[in-house]
């Protein structure tokens, strides 16, 4: 084993084996690794470990900064990093493990398993759970719209306590993939019921201890009184410095808190190649996509991991990230590559050096994508004028395009305006981001659509036609206090200098840095919110009178209904 000293005393690499994953040598591998991580790390940072693995041995180990700065204490192979959301395939082996036993099967319904829940409106399976298709809202953001601080001790109890009491699902069950912590808390809490053993018991006896991974742990309640010795403190950056922002008071589990180390890891990925957990080839089990949505779309969440191809190259990756921590893990399942990040600084990009690490393994295996070539021409302003008004995206949303001193200007309400560019006489671009919008007309030449295509899908915009806008008077009707009932959450909007603005609770500001929004009209009874709130529907009674609103989609918190007090 040749351990060679790089940059500083507190970055150490060791190259245990070259396999034949890669064309690249040890020396070539261990240095361009070095450069990687010197561009977003410098001596006395909070730092992390990196592990390189092929099915034939370990490519590389590293690890590099400080563990805990007040202290100077630097990582090493021991060091215990909070893995974050990484730590979902855990509890997706867990499951399965107990599924290979015969004592539960992945399509039966949660409420068999978890006795005096109340469950939902739908049936909701254990590998809806697992796939991120329950609906069930993801419990991190209903904590936030709740008003109810992230830093306060949070319990598995209070988890599940807080499932029960909000029980509303963002839509049916495998309608779409939507991600969901929530879903992963109940799955740790089926292993517990169907192992008779806490979680962390259930891990420790059937997958740490046998694959030697003796400094893994569940962070739990048993952490509430005692040290948790040997971990990482997380950090993020504060102008020119770096201060703690883990916390050590999140006991929940399923989704996250699991505690392990780079030797560790090592051992969990060398049993991912060798199937030592299942008796089956885990690693093209958890490789493949094979469900669908109930509207046919595939589904790429396999098992803990997401299904994809980079640079023409099968991936299936995961990332975690949480307070002061970052993860990343990803297997390269064609070329049998392995490679995790752990991190206790938020401020480097974990994707970005596992990804770094890749291409410089398998880069001569790999097909550039290509990128779309468009060439700018510049159209009359007589041939833009027809394309000028407003469209409206599937879900509600309106888009304003204008003209304004021969500049085609795109208004996106909330998120501000964007230059058009032309490169055909009916197909503009943006430079910003990557969409396009192509005109349609009807047969008498009037422009009547617009298709909106962004992310590889098209979205049929229709043109709207002399929109009714509310007048100050109406706008006022919609201001008032609103209430979330299961939550016991508050909200008002006041109607102030013909602007309607939605004041949100405590925790907005402290986590997102704001407290209030200005609500844009859109149609009838629906307004966008600025930042990422996204479309806000009023609802009416029977006299219509302003009754409540929905939040209509915040990703993984969609339809919460307030009631208007």
């Amino acid at each position: 084993m040749k351990k060679v000293i790089i940059l500083t005393v507190l970055i150490k690499t060791v190259v245990v084996f070259i396999g034949s994953a890669q064309n690249i040598s040890a020396g070539n591998l261990e240095h361009k690794v070095d450069s990687l991580v010197a561009v977003q790390f410098s001596d006395g940072q909070p730092g992390g470990v990196i592990g390189v693995l092929s099915a034939e041995g370990v490519l590389l180990n590293k690890t590099f900064g400080i563990m805990d700065m007040e202290r100077n204490s630097p990582v090493d192979n021991n060091t215990l990093f909070d893995i974050a959301s990484t730590a979902k395939q855990f509890t997706v082996f867990a499951i399965l493990m107990l599924e290979e036993q015969g004592r539960l099967g992945l399509d039966d319904d949660i409420i068999d398993y978890l006795p005096g829940f109340p469950g939902f409106e739908h049936t909701v399976t254990i590998r809806n759970l697992i796939q991120h298709t329950s609906g069930i809202p993801s419990t991190d953001v209903v904590r936030l719209f709740a008003g109810w601080s992230l830093d306060e001790t949070w319990t598995q109890q209070d988890e599940i306590d807080l499932i029960q009491r909000y029980p509303f699902l963002n839509f049916d069950p495998n309608e779409k993939h939507v991600y969901s912590n929530a879903g992963y808390s109940l799955l740790a809490k089926i292993v517990e019921s169907v192992s008779g053993q806490r979680f962390s018991e259930f891990l420790a006896e059937n997958i740490f201890a046998p694959l030697g991974m003796n400094n893994s742990l569940v962070y739990d309640e048993r952490y509430k009184e005692k040290e948790l010795k040997g971990a990482a403190i997380g950090y993020r950056r504060a102008g020119e410095n770096f201060v703690p922002f883990s916390t050590t008071e999140d006991f929940n589990y399923g989704g996250g808190s699991i505690y392990t180390s780079l030797d560790d890891m090592v051992k969990w990925g060398q049993a991912l190649f060798s199937s030592a957990i299942l008796n089956e080839n885990v690693i093209e089990k958890i490789s493949f996509p094979y469900n669908t949505l109930n509207n046919g779309d595939t589904l790429f969440y396999t098992y803990g991991f997401y299904s994809s191809k980079h640079k023409g190259i099968r991936m299936v990756d995961h990332s975690g990230g949480t307070l002061g921590f970052r993860s990343q893990f990803m297997i390269f399942p064609e070329e049998e590559l392995l490679v995790f990040v752990l991190l206790n600084n938020e401020s480097i990009n974990s994707r970005r050096i596992a990804m770094g690490i890749v291409d410089l393994i398998l880069g001569d295996k790999m097909v550039q994508e290509e990128v779309a070539q468009r060439t700018e021409i510049e159209p009359d302003s007589e041939v833009i004028k027809p394309f000028e008004g407003i469209y409206r995206l599937p879900e509600g949303m309106e888009l304003t395009l204008h003209l304004e001193k021969d500049t085609f200007w795109l208004h996106i309400p909330g998120s501000g305006k964007f230059q058009l560019f032309a490169e055909s006489e009916n197909k503009f671009f943006l430079k910003e981001f990557d969409a396009q919008c192509t005109f349609l007309a009807d047969s008498d030449g009037k422009v009547t659509e617009m298709i909106w295509t962004e992310g590889g899908k098209d979205y049929i915009s229709p043109r709207v036609e002399n929109p009714e806008r509310p007048t100050k008077e109406e706008l006022a009707k919609f201001a008032g206090r609103f209430h979330q009932p299961e939550l016991d959450a508050g909200y008002s909007v006041n109607f102030e200098e013909g602007t309607l603005t939605l004041y949100t609770p405590e925790t907005f500001m402290k986590y997102l840095g704001f407290d209030s929004v200005d609500l844009i009209h859109m149609r009838d009874d629906v307004f966008v919110a600025e930042r990422w709130l996204g479309m806000i529907e009023f609802t009416r009674d029977d006299n219509d009178k302003v009754n409540g609103f929905i939040f209509r989609n915040v990703g993984r918190l969609q339809n919460m209904r307030l009631a208007k007090l």
